[in-house]
C-alpha cells in the first residue's frame, strides 16, 4: 500500500472512532471483539482468561457484555504499542468496517493482544474503539481471577491484587479497554491504605513514578504523593470510570 492509500485509510479509521461517539448512542450490549497476534496466538489458556477477567471486570449494571474472539492477526510488530500508535491494527480495523480486510469489527471495542514487551512503558495503546495490548504470554499463565484474589494483600479496597507481571499485564489489558471506551487516566485513582498504595486500571502503576504530572481525577480525588510503602493494583473501576462509563452506557 502507498503512503497516500495508507494515510487515507488511517483517516477512514479517525473518521469511524469519531463517528461512533458522536452518534453516542445508548449501550445496552457492550461489544469487544478480540483478536491475536499469529505468536500470541499460540499459548494455550489466553482466551480463557481474557474471557474470565474482562466479563468479570466491565460487568456493570447499565449493560451486559458480548465478547467475541476473531481469529490470528498478521501484524509486522509485536510490540503492543507501536502495532495501533504508527497505524497497522487501525488499519486493520478499519478496512474490515468498510469491507475491505478480514477484520469484522466489534461496535465498541476492538482489541489486539501481542506477545510484546511489558518492561518498559508504553505496553499498550488505545484510541476510540480500538486498542492493543503486549504481554501474551504473561496473560496466558496468569492465576484464576479468585486465586488472585487470595494473593493480594488484606485491605478494604475492592479487588486488590499483588503487583505481578501477570496481574499488571492484565490490568493494562483493562486500562487499554477503558481507552477504547473514551476513558483516561485521570479517571483512575490511588488510594492509600494502611501503608500501602493501591492503583485502579486507568491509572494503574503510573501512579507509583514520581514523574507522573497528573495530581487529581476528574472526579476531584486527589493523588497521594508517591512514596516507598508497600505497592497494590485493583482491577476495579474507580467510582470515576464507572459514572464515565454509566455516562457513555446512557448516552447522558
Amino acid at each position: 500500500m502507498n503512503r497516500r492509500a495508507f494515510l487515507g485509510a488511517i483517516g477512514s479509521v479517525a473518521s469511524l472512532g469519531t463517528l461512533a461517539y458522536a452518534t453516542r448512542d445508548p449501550i445496552e450490549t457492550l461489544e469487544i471483539g478480540v483478536w491475536f497476534s499469529e505468536q500470541a496466538a499460540t499459548y494455550d489458556g489466553l482466551k480463557r482468561r481474557i474471557r474470565e477477567y474482562v466479563i468479570r471486570c466491565f460487568d456493570f449494571e447499565f449493560w451486559t457484555v458480548d465478547l467475541s474472539f476473531g481469529g490470528p492477526v498478521a501484524v509486522g510488530t509485536e510490540d503492543g504499542a507501536r502495532v495501533t500508535s504508527r497505524g497497522e491494527w487501525p488499519l486493520q480495523v478499519g478496512s474490515g468496517a468498510i469491507s475491505l480486510g478480514d477484520i469484522d469489527p466489534a461496535r465498541h471495542v476492538n482489541l489486539l493482544v501481542t506477545d510484546g514487551q511489558m518492561r518498559v512503558a508504553p505496553t499498550g495503546y488505545g484510541m476510540p474503539r480500538i486498542a492493543s495490548v503486549g504481554g501474551a504470554r504473561h496473560i496466558a499463565v496468569l492465576e484464576s481471577f479468585d486465586d488472585v484474589l487470595e494473593t493480594g494483600p488484606e485491605t478494604a479496597f475492592p479487588w486488590t491484587v499483588p503487583v505481578t507481571t501477570r496481574v499488571r499485564t492484565m490490568q493494562v489489558l483493562l486500562h487499554e479497554i477503558g481507552h477504547a471506551l473514551g476513558l483516561d487516566h485521570e479517571h483512575g485513582a490511588v488510594v492509600r491504605e494502611d501503608g500501602i498504595g493501591i492503583a485502579t486500571p486507568m491509572l494503574s502503576t503510573y501512579a507509583f513514578g514520581s514523574d507522573y504530572a497528573g495530581e487529581q481525577s476528574h472526579c476531584g480525588s486527589v493523588y497521594p504523593v508517591p512514596e516507598s510503602s508497600q505497592r497494590a493494583l485493583s482491577l476495579s473501576f474507580s467510582a470515576c470510570s464507572r459514572r464515565a462509563l454509566a455516562a457513555r452506557a446512557a448516552d447522558d
